[in-house]
């Protein structure tokens, strides 16, 4: 279980060093993973994603599993950036976050193989001390269930080689009111007595394809050492409600 800092079993309080190497590790271990990595609000923590296996798809849990690929109402959506998305404005993470991130993106582009107008942003959430990051395309003929059915995969575990456990899995998501799939993929690490997640969830229509992601910020100011796809699925459908918008 994804645990506040305050609360980590054997752990009364984590370092700051040892924090703010954290998160890069996970933003590192998440270069592997189907889509890039970025921060949002805490909402509560949660178990490990898991759960049942669902036929010919990913696996769901409590509160996340989601339905077909269906619009609201036909309506073709357009991806924008506001200056504040979810109640939180703008920010600039640290530089060496952002090249990890736009590294993850470029592989991303080519395994989804979506092409269109590209959108980005990064949200400050100064309260949890952590960043989203929002991305995404505007695009024509996208085919959400063949982009969701992309980052779909089975729970997988490995060592980094560096003593540390990895486990990566995705779940279906409620995508929200404006329709399409959704699915949220995690990695999981486990180093030492510290558990810790980066979960990216994502959304698909016939016109948009977009991602948020949570990463506890590394100057000691995060409440929380990671983020799972329980806590990231209603961020990524606050976020969407903010950001997509009919198209005109």
């Amino acid at each position: 279980m994804v645990r506040s800092v305050s609360r980590l079993p054997g752990v009364p309080s984590v370092p700051r060093p040892g924090r703010s190497a954290l998160a890069p590790l996970l933003l590192c271990a998440v270069l592997g993973a189907p889509l890039a990595s970025g921060c949002g609000p805490a909402s509560g923590s949660a178990g490990p994603p898991g759960g049942p296996s669902v036929p010919g798809g990913a696996p769901s849990v409590p509160g996340t599993a989601g339905g077909g690929a269906t619009t609201q109402g036909g309506t073709r959506w357009a991806l924008t950036a506001p200056q504040v998305a979810a109640g939180h404005p703008q920010g600039q993470p640290p530089a060496d976050m952002v090249q990890r991130f736009d590294a993850d993106m470029r592989q991303n582009a080519g395994r989804l193989s979506v092409s269109g107008t590209p959108v980005r942003a990064y949200y400050d959430d100064c309260a949890d001390g952590a960043w989203i990051f929002y991305t995404g395309v505007t695009g024509s003929g996208f085919d959400p269930d063949r982009l969701h059915d992309a980052l779909s995969q089975l729970p997988a575990v490995h060592d980094d080689g560096a003593g540390d456990r990895v486990t990566t899995s995705a779940i279906d998501a409620e995508p929200g009111p404006h329709g399409g799939r959704a699915i949220c993929n995690t990695v999981l690490v486990q180093s030492g007595v510290l558990t810790t997640a980066v979960s990216t969830c994502s959304w698909f229509t016939a016109t948009t394809a977009a991602g948020v992601t949570v990463i506890p910020k590394t100057d000691g100011t995060g409440t929380r050492l990671g983020y799972t796809a329980a806590d990231v699925a209603p961020i990524m459908r606050a976020v969407r409600a903010e950001v997509e918008t009919p198209r005109r």
